[in-house]
């Protein structure tokens, strides 16, 4: 630890107000590396203990093993999908595939193995209730799943599909969003803007003069998709933008398509290995379907409730084009359906989303949304200033008991889409399951 401090590498410290400000790519390979170094001391030290197990000395002991290094990777993992850049993406691909490997290889570490099961055979294991239990058992499952219970052949080939996987699903990601961030419509004539709201005609003008361009700039981000998508009358060009969106990275160097049939390649042999049927099977075996064929079942009797209903809807929004446009008006296309959809509604209901939004500014939509959650929950959500983030836009909240004012949690909350951030709705996790957790919401 001595050749890598804190203050240099500050990912070797569990912190609750993570230090972005500080964490550079080039702090990522040595910390990685050392903190490997010290989880796989802690994994050969719970293996050769002789005590007497206990709760603290195995279930703890196994969780304390990759605390650090979880917490760090997932710290990498973040910033690569938040705030990517060459040297940090380089840097996750360049530790990913060691750390992936002393990850799958903790369940399947025979000494580990034994030393939970020997657990398991006392006393102090046979009285357990609650979560406790539950931990237990929980342990023991997911070992089986790993591999635990396979030769050194199996245990060896799970290692490999793993490290495989993990490099495999990271590069996909990279792709969506290097495919996403590639495309640009930039349009220069402002009569093909017809229907768009003034709200995104001036935030496509602001995306073309970030570039340096004239005009007005529309890309694959949200934002801009979904208003284009909506709201533009010209139907060539939301055919145009909708088919780009459709074949994000599905061909030239961003090609997903091979990475997709390997992913799946991969996951049904994991499955085979392990001595279930399929991917499915392994993934919801302890989940409430168990196997994948009545998941299925369930799709498919949704399918069934709904189709009529699907149908319906699509023929009655046929119907209103025809309206609109007269008997030979066109199918309704994909790249039609917001947009005759949002016309109709504005028919149907005289609603119009835009002539809401100066009502609900994103500020005044996040203090009504805390509001309810404190009369809910009983709890005080307010942003704190001078916590590091990745972004400055991004906000940090601190989550307080409204009763004693003591601190239950806190959360970042990153607002808007970047071309160097990943796409969709999602959150990610720093600190769980400890007083202050402290977690990512996007």
């Amino acid at each position: 630890m001595n050749d890598f401090p804190t203050r240099t590498y500050p990912l070797l410290e569990i912190q609750f107000r993570i230090p972005f400000d500080r964490i550079r790519a080039e702090h990522v390979e040595p910390a990685i590396e050392e903190l490997l170094r010290d989880a796989r001391a802690k994994q050969e030290a719970l293996a050769a203990a002789i005590a007497p197990p206990t709760f603290e000395n195995t279930m703890l002991a196994l969780e304390a093993i990759t605390e650090r290094l979880e917490y760090a990777m997932g710290i990498v993992r973040h910033l690569e999908s938040v705030a990517t850049y060459p040297e940090m993406r380089a840097a996750l691909n360049a530790v990913q595939p060691a750390v992936s490997e002393f990850q799958s290889g903790i369940l399947m570490h025979e000494g580990l193995w034994k030393a939970v099961q020997r657990y398991a055979g006392t006393a102090e294991a046979q009285g357990l209730t609650g979560t406790r239990r539950r931990f237990l058992k929980k342990t023991m499952d997911d070992f089986r799943r790993q591999g635990a219970e396979l030769d050194a052949a199996g245990k060896a080939r799970m290692a490999q599909i793993d490290v495989e996987l993990s490099t495999l699903t990271t590069r996909f990601s990279e792709h969506v969003l290097d495919a996403t961030n590639a495309f640009e419509l930039v349009i220069t004539d402002e009569a093909k803007l017809r229907g768009l709201p003034a709200s995104a005609v001036a935030a496509a003008r602001q995306s073309a003069e970030s570039k340096g361009l004239a005009g007005w700039r529309f890309t694959l981000q949200s934002p801009s998709y979904i208003a284009l998508m909506t709201y533009l009358d010209d139907a060539g060009i939301r055919r145009h933008v909708y088919h780009a969106n459709s074949v994000r990275a599905a061909s030239g160097e961003l090609d997903n398509r091979e990475i997709v049939a390997r992913v799946l390649e991969l996951r049904k042999e994991k499955a085979r290995l392990l001595g279930f049927t399929d991917f499915a099977d392994l993934v919801i075996d302890d989940r409430m379907a168990h196997k994948g064929e009545r998941a299925q079942e369930f799709l498919e009797n949704l399918r069934v409730k709904t189709e009529p209903h699907f149908r319906r809807e699509n023929a009655a929004l046929q119907e209103f084009r025809r309206g609109l446009e007269g008997p030979g008006a066109a199918i309704i296309e994909p790249w039609d359906v917001s947009y005759y959809a949002e016309k109709q509604r504005a028919a149907l209901y005289d609603f119009d989303e835009e002539a809401l939004r100066p009502y609900f500014p994103l500020q005044r939509v996040v203090d009504g949304m805390f509001t309810i959650f404190g009369r809910v929950f009983g709890i005080v959500v307010e942003e704190q200033s001078g916590a590091p983030v990745w972004d400055p836009q991004v906000k940090y909240y601190g989550i307080r008991d409204e009763a004693d004012g003591s601190l239950l949690g806190a959360f970042y909350a990153d607002w808007y889409p970047r071309e160097n951030k990943r796409g969709g709705a999602w959150m990610d996790a720093f600190l769980t399951g400890l007083p202050g957790s402290s977690l990512t919401w996007d």
